[in-house]
């Protein structure tokens, strides 16, 4: 009897110096202005190797989801959900269903809405973790966030793009429009030219001018209603789609 309160005290030891030597998850935070009003608030988790940190979402009946519980302050408003980068998705034998995880680092971030002047948010995230062999039972972690020691948000993706000309889609263009002219040549239209210049030019002057800005205008009519009405049933992807199918062009053929 002795040696009860002995071992009691020992196994207690054990456990506890067992947790407090697995910390396979470390976690920092760092904050990220966006404007005056909005920040970003990022949580960065470094994981051990060989660890398994689990994504937000996580299938009824898995391991405990990573969540995020920001304290309640009047000072500031969440702007949708945390979110997380991409992770690894598999399927668990263990837990026989597929499930979202991230090693050696990841990173989550919340978007906030200043309504009046606060310096710190506090946060609470729990999480579990589990390797090839075991899983560590659910742990939190306190998080700060100081708004006042926040990094300037990278112009790119921060500040709105401005009005003013894009060399890509100008390019885009020229490269659309000589692609048009090229199509001048091929030999279902080339043919069609001098047919088409003649028939207006038998006519008068005024009537054949009249007549020929009418046919152009009609045509870019046409193809444009045809083709937002298709876009707008069928998506935009359809009238690719539809122009490689080999069997709407057989139809077409035929049609013709």
């Amino acid at each position: 009897m002795r040696k009860l309160p002995y071992l009691i005290f020992l196994s207690l030891f054990s456990v506890f110096h067992f947790a407090q030597v697995l910390e396979p998850v470390k976690w920092a935070t760092e904050t990220v202005k966006i404007s005056d009003s909005e920040y970003e608030l990022i949580s960065i988790a470094t994981i051990n190797k060989g660890w398994h940190l689990y994504s937000q979402k996580v299938p009824e009946g898995g391991p405990i989801p990573t969540t995020f519980n920001y304290s309640k302050n009047a000072a500031y408003s969440l702007i949708g959900k945390t979110a997380e980068e991409k992770g690894h998705t598999v399927d668990d034998p263990f837990f026989n269903m597929q499930i979202t995880y991230f090693d050696t680092k990841a990173t989550f971030s919340q978007r906030i809405r200043l309504k009046s002047a606060t310096k710190m948010i506090k946060a609470m995230v729990e999480f579990m973790v589990c390797d090839d062999t075991r899983c560590l039972p659910p742990n939190e972690v306190a998080l700060s966030f100081n708004l006042s020691q926040a990094k300037e948000a990278d112009a790119s993706v921060s500040t709105p793009p401005t009005k003013g000309t894009n060399p890509a889609l100008w390019w885009l263009f020229t490269i659309a429009f000589l692609s048009g002219f090229t199509a001048l040549l091929t030999p279902c239209v080339f043919p069609m030219i001098p047919l088409t210049v003649s028939f207006f030019i038998k006519q008068s002057k005024s009537r054949g001018f009249l007549n020929a800005v009418v046919f152009g205008i009609s045509i870019v009519v046409i193809y444009v209603l045809l083709g937002s009405v298709i876009t707008a049933i069928f998506g935009a992807d359809s009238l690719n789609q539809l122009a490689t199918s080999v069997w709407f062009n057989i139809a077409f053929f035929l049609l013709l």
